[in-house]
């Protein structure tokens, strides 16, 4: 039997059995755990704020593992300009500087994409999906969330397992960025490589308690196997939405991230992947702004979480909340008694609280564990400020990108001149 076939046949025969056994789950409050301080701790430091942190989930959500299997596209117009200069975004690798790449003088869908050759592969879209993984890896909890990475372009490679190191992992990131961009867009092999892979069937380690999920970043469309890499076929589009489907009914959602021009003017297969396994699509006009909107995706099924010092009446600052659902504050604090709140709010509405009462003297020492948080947050929104835009400003265009794609007719872009891509 051919390889790929006996691949389908198999995860189709998986994600049969898994569905037998799936209950109808009704919508309920989400989890909130405040994991530290706990409830009656005495605090004694020299900043008049303390870090707050702790986890939130939706009921749906079975455990607090979290599996993570970033699927990145290298094909080879992710070496077109990301729309701004990087430059330390990411901390992309040195080794990824000039390239001596070309930029392919094509032209795709009616848009001119061919520019001037461009020497630095740190202001490509392939490293700006590189610095948007590294992003989300800053803010992951690596106790219980794996991350896993699956490149494609003429067909689909595993170069991380699933793994609690994410050091391995940022390895692995900058050796995609340093290989540079190459081939057509297979999206279908990447997206059934996933599969696999969460599910257990590949060189992963199985668990089954784990929310599953993929993360895909692409630039374009699918263009194989069907498409030789240079054009658009319908069937081609049909493998990756099966493929969704695939994934769907396995309990595996696909997040789809859109970048630049080329993929939003045939957005069918990605509007499609998103719907049909459940997941989410985020359009992005300017591909450097993945950087804003990367972490905006809730894989736990909580969106929105707020703390409050009730005590005092303020709101906590440099809140983080991560995909994982494991959340950051500095929560500002008075000298004795603190009863500190914290909301959580589902995508479906239904609402979560906690709470912990801690008291606070103020001391000499400065908690290394907030000004560490501190430190980063800062870093995470001066890679923000660079892009030159505000958050707000680019999650808008996200927004009106969402609408527009939905109105977009799906009459098919004609075939890429040039190598495949």
């Amino acid at each position: 039997m051919n390889p790929s076939l006996f691949l389908v046949v198999r995860l189709w025969l998986v994600v049969f059995l898994v569905t037998l056994g799936t209950k109808p789950v009704w919508s309920a409050e989400p989890r909130v755990q405040i994991l530290s301080p706990k409830n009656g701790d005495r605090l004694t430091q020299d900043q008049s704020a303390i870090l707050v942190s702790g986890k939130v989930a939706s009921q749906t959500a079975r455990s607090s593992n979290v599996d993570i299997m970033l699927v990145i596209d290298i094909s080879g117009s992710t070496i077109q300009y990301a729309g701004v200069d990087l430059g330390d975004a990411g901390q992309l690798p040195d080794g990824a500087g000039s390239s001596g790449f070309p930029r392919p003088q094509i032209s795709l869908g009616g848009l001119s994409l061919g520019q001037p050759p461009m020497r630095n592969l740190r202001n490509s879209i392939l490293a700006a999906e590189v610095a948007a993984a590294r992003r989300l890896l800053l803010q992951l909890n690596a106790q219980t969330t794996r991350v896993g990475v699956i490149t494609f372009g003429e067909g689909a490679k595993l170069l991380q397992p699933l793994t609690h190191d994410f050091d391995q992992v940022r390895r692995v990131l900058d050796d995609i960025l340093r290989a540079g961009p190459h081939g057509g867009t297979n999206m279908v092999e990447g997206i059934r490589t996933g599969i696999t892979e969460l599910m257990g069937f590949g060189t992963s380690e199985r668990r089954t308690d784990a929310v599953k999920v993929e993360f895909l970043l692409t630039d374009g469309f699918p263009t194989l196997p069907i498409g030789g890499g240079k054009r658009v076929t319908p069937e081609d589009t049909n493998l990756a939405l099966n493929a969704a489907r695939l994934a769907g009914k396995a309990s595996v959602k696909i997040h789809v991230f859109a970048l630049g021009e080329e993929a939003l003017s045939y957005p069918l297969a990605a509007v499609g992947i998103a719907k049909e396994s459940g997941g989410t699509y985020t359009p992005v006009m300017r591909p450097a702004d993945i950087l804003a909107v990367v972490e905006n995706v809730s894989v736990v099924g909580v969106d929105y979480v707020q703390i409050v010092n009730q005590t005092i009446g303020q709101k906590a600052s440099n809140l983080r909340l991560a995909a994982d659902g494991f959340f950051s504050s500095a929560v500002p604090v008075v000298e004795g008694r603190n009863q500190i709140d914290v909301f959580a709010r589902a995508s479906d509405g239904t609402t979560g609280r906690d709470s912990i009462t801690v008291y606070y003297q103020s001391g000499t020492q400065k908690s290394l564990e907030l000004e560490v948080f501190l430190e980063k947050e800062r870093k995470l929104k001066l890679e923000v400020e660079r892009l030159g835009r505000s958050q707000a400003e680019i999650q808008r265009d996200v927004e009106r990108g969402r609408e527009d794609s939905l109105r977009r007719p799906s009459q098919l872009p004609p075939p890429a001149e040039g190598p495949p891509r």
